[in-house]
């Protein structure tokens, strides 16, 4: 290929992105002058299952409300950030909350014993009415046993047949002897 081939290559490529440019309106941004932000979910949308976080965000310097709405929270959650964030907070106290109002059965994990657990407690005392059949709320702390309920694993009542009985004992005793 001749430098002047090359050279008319050029000039397509540079015109074809020239003209890209000028079709584009560069004027309407949806980032702000801080390129920092762009038009959010402003509508809660909610249904049986739905999660809805209030949030607040600038737009073309105004400061908007807006709406985190998670829909279908059975596909999956993840709340990342560094200790001392707020997603206990921000996120986690909020799912549990609108869950409880919903009527929901919940497991809580409460790593910081007992932060979450006064807030599950006392929700549900607010929302017992939501619930067709009459929550109960149980503790099982393994680190300070006289605030702790107690549960018996191996309890006869709750076994079906002998393979509900040969899993309890196996998992019982993996957990007393790894190596077993």
């Amino acid at each position: 290929m001749t430098a002047t081939g090359i050279g008319f290559l050029l000039i397509l490529a540079g015109g074809n992105l020239l003209s890209r440019l000028i079709k584009l309106n560069l004027g309407d941004d949806v980032f702000n002058s801080l390129n920092e932000t762009f038009p959010q979910e402003e509508r809660l949308l909610t249904n049986e299952y739905s999660i809805n976080l209030t949030a607040r965000y600038n737009l073309k310097g105004r400061i908007r409300k807006s709406w985190i709405n998670i829909i279908n929270p059975f596909r999956g959650l993840l709340v990342i950030g560094s200790p001392g964030a707020g997603k206990s907070w921000f996120v986690i106290q909020h799912v549990i909350k609108q869950h409880i109002e919903k009527g929901f059965a919940m497991f809580v994990y409460d790593f910081k014993y007992d932060d979450l657990s006064k807030i599950v407690y006392n929700w549900l005392q607010q929302n017992k009415h939501n619930y067709s059949v009459k929550p109960s709320f149980y503790v099982i702390n393994f680190d300070n046993l006289s605030v702790s309920h107690r549960c018996n694993p191996l309890d006869p009542n709750t076994m079906n047949d002998i393979t509900d009985a040969t899993e309890s004992a196996r998992t019982i005793l993996l957990g007393l002897n790894r190596n077993g």
